[in-house]
């Protein structure tokens, strides 16, 4: 039985910006001569974290402002504690995992760092003097999201958490557009006078398409980066990380374009050595319009190859969902089930 499950994603996104560059246009690659649309795997990531975090109540805080927070925190289980030692210890405590806490301002420092919160609040109790015990154990996390992607201290490498998950940028199967959209801003009081104009006049860049992306789960190192593995609420945050993950996007523009899918086809694999599907070529659209039905006949065309190139590279655990409506008998012997039942498999062999 192998460590190593891969779960593919594809997920038809509508006209939106999720993911853009400095100069605000959506991020994109040129992949087998074409463009395609790109969502990087730190926005992905973060989509993953927040509806994670949402959903399970299980905070944690990434940020310049730690020492800021561990301050706060403190105060709350102690008001009278004065402010400037405890920030003076917040800075050693903070400045002990990574640099440029001791230079703290209030706008933060230029380097971030991750903590659960059960790690912020022992960090409170030790600046406060009420504990001494280390608060944030060599390489492990009482945080899902972080033993999940992982977090590095500078000052402190044996603190580090080695990520349980590897995710890939999302990345259109066929070529994409970059379209503008010109915009005003309605001015109501000239409206109401009835003059013409507007206040402001700009244009904004969007996208769309047939997205591919995948996630691939270490078990192993799961279980060595979470501390939470046995606990009473255990599987239930791995059944809300994985829904996060089928459901995670990024985030940007969402306001603007609501741009909420569900996805049309996830495939897990147990594989011993971890591997991807690739649409260096780009497929073409239907007869009738549309990509996602020549993405997934292409997928599952790989799917049979990997298994002729390298049958044992495939353990017996596979689960197939999506909202697509073909796809029993696409892989293999696979039928599609339930989101809850998928769900259910993975976490089932993530605790065996």
């Amino acid at each position: 039985m192998s460590r190593h499950l891969t779960l593919s994603i594809v997920s038809t996104v509508p006209y939106s910006n999720l993911n853009r560059d400095d100069s605000g246009t959506p991020k994109r690659a040129t992949i087998g001569g074409s463009l395609r649309a790109l969502h990087s795997s730190q926005s992905i990531k973060r989509g993953i974290r927040v509806a994670y975090e949402n959903a399970s109540l299980d905070y944690s805080v990434r940020s310049g402002s730690l020492v800021n927070e561990v301050v706060a925190k403190a105060l709350e289980l102690q008001p009278e504690a004065d402010e400037k030692a405890l920030t003076k210890e917040a800075k050693k405590i903070i400045g002990a995992l990574t640099k440029g806490a001791e230079k703290e301002t209030e706008g933060g420092s230029d380097r971030s760092s991750w903590l659960s919160e059960e790690e912020l609040t022992t960090a409170a109790y030790t600046a406060l003097g009420r504990t001494d015990e280390t608060f944030i154990e060599d390489g492990r996390t009482g945080s899902l999201a972080i033993a999940a992607f992982g977090r590095m201290f500078a000052n402190a490498p044996t603190k580090n958490t080695e990520a349980a998950l590897s995710v890939s940028p999302g990345v259109t199967t066929h070529p994409a557009t970059i379209e503008t959209d010109y915009f005003s801003t309605v001015d109501d009081i000239k409206e109401r006078n009835g003059d013409s104009g507007a206040t402001f006049l700009g244009v904004a860049q969007y996208t769309n398409g047939v997205f591919y992306r995948t996630v691939s789960i270490d078990r192993e190192q799961l279980k060595k980066s979470w501390a939470g593995f046995g606990q009473e609420d255990s599987k239930e945050n791995l059944r809300q990380l994985i829904t996060a993950i089928l459901y995670g996007m990024p985030r940007g523009k969402e306001n603007s374009t609501a741009p909420y899918v569900q996805p049309a086809l996830v495939l897990a694999e147990e594989q011993q050595y971890r591997t991807a599907y690739d649409f260096e070529t780009p497929v073409q659209n239907g007869a009738e319009g549309g990509y996602l039905g020549a993405t997934i006949d292409e997928l599952a065309q790989q799917y049979a190859a990997a298994r002729r190139f390298d049958p044992d590279n495939f353990g017996p655990v596979e689960s197939l969902t999506g909202t697509y409506t073909n796809l029993d008998g696409k892989f293999g012997d696979l039928k599609a089930v339930s989101r809850k039942e998928f769900v259910e498999n993975i976490v089932e062999w993530i605790c065996q």
